[in-house]
This record gives structure tokens, C-alpha cells and sequence, in this order.
């Protein structure tokens, strides 16, 4: 796999800022740098830097190649998520369970009471 970033001559990386972005527009770190996944982005880029900021010269594309895989087992981590999801459900499924008791306990109350009124016992 290939990325892409930009880096002017002072070896520091292009930042992107987003909407009313503040901060460092180039900083040292490539994991702050904004990553292209294809170069035509990366060298709209540097063309925009070469012309609005010639003094400062044309920043370089660099190519980042991805060379090693490491794979990450997930398994506990999913497993522990399904569990807390599944338990959060079984908490919500039991207070609604109550909550339909104590409701069907009240129509309860409430139809005795109609009862006793009109002159019959339960």
C-alpha cells in the first residue's frame, strides 16, 4: 500500500487544518502530516505551495510505502463488547418487565376499585 504527504524543505509536514483551521500549517511529526491515499491531491498541494509561497521553494511529494502487516487479534476485545452489550439489553429487557408488572398491578388496583363501587367484591 502507498500514501502520500507533503514535505517542504525544512523537513516538516503538511498539516491539514480543516474548516477555520488554526495551528502549525507544517509540523515535524509525520503522524500529525495529512496522508493522501493518491498522489494527484498530494501535488495539487505542492503546486499550491510553489506558486502562492515561491521564496520558500517547492515542497517535495513523498511516498510512504506500507511494508510490514500486523495483525491485532480482536477477539477479547469483541467478546467483551458483545457481553456488555448483551447484558445492557437483558438490564433494559428486566426494567421493562417491571415497569409492565407494576402497570398491569395498577390496572389491577383500578379495576377491583371499579368493582368494590359498583357493589361487588373481588
Amino acid at each position: 500500500m502507498t500514501v502520500y504527504a507533503v514535505r517542504n524543505k525544512d523537513g516538516e509536514y503538511f498539516r491539514a487544518k480543516g474548516y477555520c483551521g488554526s495551528g502549525d500549517t507544517w509540523v515535524d511529526s509525520l503522524k500529525k502530516a495529512r496522508i493522501y491515499p493518491k498522489p494527484g491531491p498530494a501535488r495539487a498541494q505542492v503546486t499550491f505551495f510553489a506558486n502562492n509561497w515561491p521564496e520558500f521553494g517547492v515542497p517535495e511529494l513523498v511516498e510512504l510505502r506500507v511494508t510490514e502487516v500486523v495483525v491485532l487479534n480482536e477477539d477479547k476485545r469483541v467478546k467483551k463488547s458483545q457481553y456488555r452489550k448483551e447484558k445492557e439489553k437483558a438490564e433494559r429487557a428486566k426494567r421493562h418487565a417491571e415497569w409492565e408488572h407494576q402497570k398491569a398491578q395498577k390496572q389491577l388496583k383500578e379495576a377491583q376499585e371499579t368493582l368494590r363501587r359498583l357493589g361487588r367484591t373481588a
